[in-house]
């Protein structure tokens, strides 16, 4: 019963995130620091790493924040599991960050409101989450292009084996411009590193 209790609030909680989305177009053509966050486990210990990458000089730079994680991983609540030590990680660069990504789901979510929608609205900063399986939505190739499409709405896409969805603050056309761009390295560097600080403790 009070599990049921806390997944219908979670539920609620998810709704209010995805009414605060705000879709526009950013411009990731523009963007000059970029910044990546991820989590490795040992156990029930979770070592989140935001990754900072400065376009303009191409130099990296990275925050790792370890804590206990007390939720379980139950599909389509990943934001309790990861989010509070993903955000502790970006504290040092929050002010400079200009797109966050996200190893994890935006829109493509049944409640439009996975992990990189939910940083995004928190935080008021542009979002978009890259994952490595599809939660939720049919994928519908028009003129090449894989969409991701939730509930009639197309909110992301997918390239290769990745699937790339809106977060908050950018739009279908920036989600399209970062999976032409194959893979993200600071994604890869960011988990690099998680596994990593897990296998140097």
């Amino acid at each position: 019963m009070a599990e049921s209790h806390i997944l219908g609030f979670l539920n609620l909680f998810q709704k209010i995130i995805a009414k605060n989305v705000k879709i526009s177009h950013l411009g990731l053509e523009k963007v000059g620091k970029i910044c990546a966050l991820d989590v490795a486990y040992n156990k029930d210990i979770g070592y989140a790493v935001a990754l900072f990458h400065d376009l303009s000089t191409n130099t990296f730079k990275y925050n790792v924040a370890k804590g206990k994680v007390f939720f379980p991983y139950i599909p389509g609540y990943l934001f309790m599991r990861e989010a509070p030590l993903m955000i502790e990680a970006l504290k040092p660069y929050l002010d400079e960050c200009e797109l966050i990504l996200v190893d994890g789901q935006g829109l493509a979510h049944p409640r439009k409101s996975g992990i990189a929608t939910v940083i995004g609205v928190l935080l008021e900063k542009p979002s978009i989450g890259v994952a490595k399986s599809r939660l939720t939505g049919d994928i519908v190739n028009e003129n090449g292009v894989s969409y991701i499409i939730v509930n009639g709405e197309k909110v992301g896409v997918k390239s290769g084996k990745y699937y790339y969805s809106i977060g908050n603050l950018v739009d279908l056309q920036d989600v399209i411009y970062l999976a032409s761009k194959g893979y993200p390295i600071e994604l890869k560097k960011a988990d690099k590193i998680s596994k990593e600080s897990k296998r140097n403790e």
